[in-house]
């Protein structure tokens, strides 16, 4: 679930004045990077550290070990079937988010309710967790 929860969050844009009140390190690393120019070097975790030098440096989506996060980093990069992605939260976020899918079919409340606010300008106050709300409410 926090894997899902943290490709999501990765591929989201965020304002600089929220990124300090993300409790999770790397996610708040993250955030630093891609909206301070701050370095990818920064996050511990070499998933989301490889997703981030794929986002900010055009590196490549291939340094993702988890099967998932890397189809959703060539989805979202390169262009590429959201098809490849197993997880089903995943995958519906994907469609959402690249060819204008209903958010309806993610069954995480938190993650629907972020899918909602990014396509339809929703209120993040229905997302439970405190560091996704925080990154939800900087796209605003």
């Amino acid at each position: 679930m926090r894997l899902v929860l943290a490709v999501l969050l990765m591929f989201s844009g965020y304002a600089f004045a929220s990124c300090g009140n993300i409790a999770d390190n790397d996610q708040r690393a993250y955030c630093m990077a891609k909206n301070n120019g701050q370095s990818c070097g920064n996050i511990q975790n070499s998933d989301l550290k490889a997703a981030c030098v794929a986002e900010m440096n055009g590196g490549s989506c291939g340094n993702i070990s988890d099967n998932d996060q890397r189809a959703y980093c060539m989805a979202k990069n390169n262009g590429q079937s959201c098809g490849n992605i197993h997880n089903s939260d995943l995958k519906a976020a994907c469609v959402a988010e690249m060819n204008g899918g209903s958010c309806g079919n993610i069954s995480d409340n938190d993650q629907r309710a972020l899918c909602a606010a990014k396509q339809n300008g929703q209120s993040c106050g229905n997302i439970r967790d405190s560091d996704l709300r925080s990154q939800c409410e900087a796209q605003k």
